[in-house]
């Protein structure tokens, strides 16, 4: 019997749940020496197998689930520090106090992950050889998960710190560390895009079940990655330096995520389309095309009218709730089994068995006081009064409350009281007479992509190359496709101030300006406790290139006595990056540290060798 054992990586035993690969008893072994002899392992199909489910369980194992909050959510103007939480290094952070020793700021987990599908890279062709039983065309499809995986992890590194190693050789224990040098943003990225253009080719379409579909890479999760990689080149290109060496680059790439997210969407709807011609819902098949419309879960209403609705059969329930929903695109997958919990929304969010609050807390743009006109480009707050995801974002108990944890994931279903005093029947009180039911076990899943962000991420890139009014209108249209589900009172006949509570079409349409306004705006409202909001303002701050603009009109909103002096520490684009940690410092002397940081280190490259 071979020993399991992988020094810096542990792999045994990490199979994905949901995802039936072969056991991972077998994996890797030593001699008696302690010398990793993994020649011995790769040598069928089965071993291939363990090691893909390995690097999926990788993603969802607590580090990893921990950095997708940190790296998404912290620094942003969704959430601030609970009062009484000791943290230092969560306040650090979120006063823009940015110092290389913070153990946030680690990226060890990252690139532990990228190992795992080097592994994968490294030896599946080797499979081909050995196994007969194992094709070209069978390996194919694994190459392309594992490039996209790689190319996933890269990606949340980019845009975490800006300028990384890209690594596409595997190692094998401690002390055979990674030594390579940074590559710019600009570089990191061209390989990220080269890596994924190549697996979109090569990609599963379907693995013929709903939980491979939606937690492993196919084909369409790919191109909707690929549209996001292209959405944040093309930002970082849209500035006058960028321009000035990349010439058209980003307009070239806008529209790059322009034809991917239509490929997607043409995708869905085929996938819809046949569905429901199976399911004998549509008899004699469909003979009409789906509209965007169709595409979207709804609220359902009851018989008193639009103004109650009956989430428990909506959206929330079966995009957040059920989870793997048909809006869904890409997620990783949780069941609360050993080692697969999703512990980090307890410690950062909120506790599923008990009230208690996590670390942070929604900060007052999402829970104060109401926005009152929704038809402005610089809102003061997130959510007006008719926009039911309020509810579904932050849990409530009284009206005495002073902090307000995030619930997203948290709960299992969110619905309206009964009575009138539940109704959204103006525009003038919240309903406070909601239900919201939590779960009772870490098992929700962690959404990477769904259909909102194909429609979010195409509205932005025509922000920034429409040339006309009617390709404006046509991207507010489909943005209130997502505000509308969410917002059924602001429709009704019965509100009497629809006008205001509603979109308004040529009001956002006017210029491209607006239309991004728009869009800044619908994504902080439908991703809040996604992990997709400080990327966003980053995002928004390299095509101005400074940061002065984001942090007036959206993050500063989060901080008071402290707002000058936060606004200081983050006057450049490098300033939004974080540093790399001293640890990494130390043991790659390749890499060199964020400039805007380097002077808060306490000690030199040179101390503790």
């Amino acid at each position: 019997m071979r020993t399991n054992i992988f020094n810096k990586i542990a792999l045994c035993g990490l199979v994905v749940t949901g995802l039936s690969f072969a056991s991972c008893d077998d994996f890797l072994t030593i001699t008696p020496s302690s010398q990793i002899v993994e020649e011995e392992f790769w040598e069928d199909k089965t071993d291939l197998e363990n090691v893909v489910a390995a690097c999926y369980r990788r993603m969802i194992q607590g580090d990893m689930t921990e950095k997708y909050i940190i790296c998404g959510e912290l620094r942003s103007d969704n959430f601030v520090q609970k009062s009484g939480n000791a943290s230092n290094n969560i306040r650090n952070i979120m006063n823009a106090n940015l110092i290389p020793n913070n153990n946030m700021f680690s990226w060890g987990c990252f690139y532990n992950a990228i190992n795992y599908c080097n592994k994968v890279l490294s030896h599946g062709p080797e499979i081909v050889l050995k196994d007969e039983s194992f094709s070209e065309g069978d390996w194919e499809p694994i190459k392309a998960e594992m490039l996209a995986l790689r190319a996933l992890n890269h990606f949340y590194l980019v845009r975490t710190y800006g300028e990384i190693p890209y690594v596409t050789t595997d190692y094998n224990n401690d002390g055979q560390y990674m030594l390579q040098p940074q590559l710019t943003q600009e570089q990191a990225l061209d390989s990220i895009i080269s890596d994924l253009e190549d697996a979109k080719n090569y990609a599963m379409e379907s693995y013929g079940n709903t939980i491979y579909n939606k937690g492993r890479f196919t084909k369409k999760s790919i191109y909707t990655l690929l549209a996001d990689v292209y959405l944040w080149r093309a930002s970082k290109n849209t500035c006058p330096d960028s321009v000035a060496v990349y010439g058209n680059q980003a307009q070239n790439d806008y529209r790059k995520v322009v034809e991917y997210c239509d490929w997607v969407l043409n995708d869905i709807i085929k996938d819809r389309t046949k569905e429901l011609n199976e399911s004998g819902k549509v008899l004699g098949g469909l003979n009409f095309q789906l509209t965007l419309d169709d595409l979207f879960i709804q609220n359902e209403q009851t018989t008193a009218g639009a103004q109650f609705l009956n989430l428990n059969l909506g959206a929330y329930q079966n995009i957040f709730g059920s989870g793997n929903s048909t809006e869904s695109i890409f997620e990783f997958q949780f069941d609360n089994s050993s080692g697969n919990s999703n512990g980090s929304l307890s410690s950062y969010y909120m506790d599923f068995g008990t009230n208690n609050v996590g670390s942070i807390v929604l900060s007052d743009a999402i829970y104060g006081s109401a926005q009152e006109e929704v038809n402005t480009n610089a809102p003061t707050s997130v959510y007006t009064k008719t926009d039911y995801r309020k509810w579904e974002n932050l849990y409530y108990t009284s009206a005495q409350q002073t902090e307000y944890p995030c619930c997203k994931y948290i709960l299992s279903n969110v619905s309206q009281g009964n009575g009138s005093s539940s109704t959204l029947t103006d525009n003038t009180t919240w309903n406070n007479n909601n239900r919201q039911t939590k779960k009772s076990l870490n098992s929700s899943n962690w959404i990477l992509y769904r259909l909102s962000d194909i429609v979010l991420m195409k509205a932005e890139a025509m922000s920034q190359i429409a040339t006309t009014d009617e390709e404006r209108i046509e991207a507010v249209r489909s943005i209130r496709e997502i505000f509308k589900r969410s917002n059924p009172y602001a429709y009704a006949t019965a509100n009497n101030r629809a006008s205001t509570d509603s979109l308004n079409t040529e009001f956002f349409a006017a210029s491209n300006e607006m239309l991004e306004a728009l869009v800044m705006t619908e994504r902080q409202r439908e991703f809040v406790g996604e992990g997709k909001r400080w990327f966003d303002l980053v995002r928004f701050a390299q095509r101005r290139g400074n940061t002065a603009t984001m942090f007036d009109r959206y993050l500063g909103r989060k901080y008071g006595d402290n707002k000058d002096a936060v606004k200081s520490k983050l006057s450049t684009i490098t300033s939004l990056f974080s540093p790399i940690h001293r640890d990494e410092m130390y043991a790659n002397p390749l890499l060199h540290q964020n400039s805007v940081w380097i002077t808060t280190e306490s000690s030199s490259k040179t101390d503790n060798l």
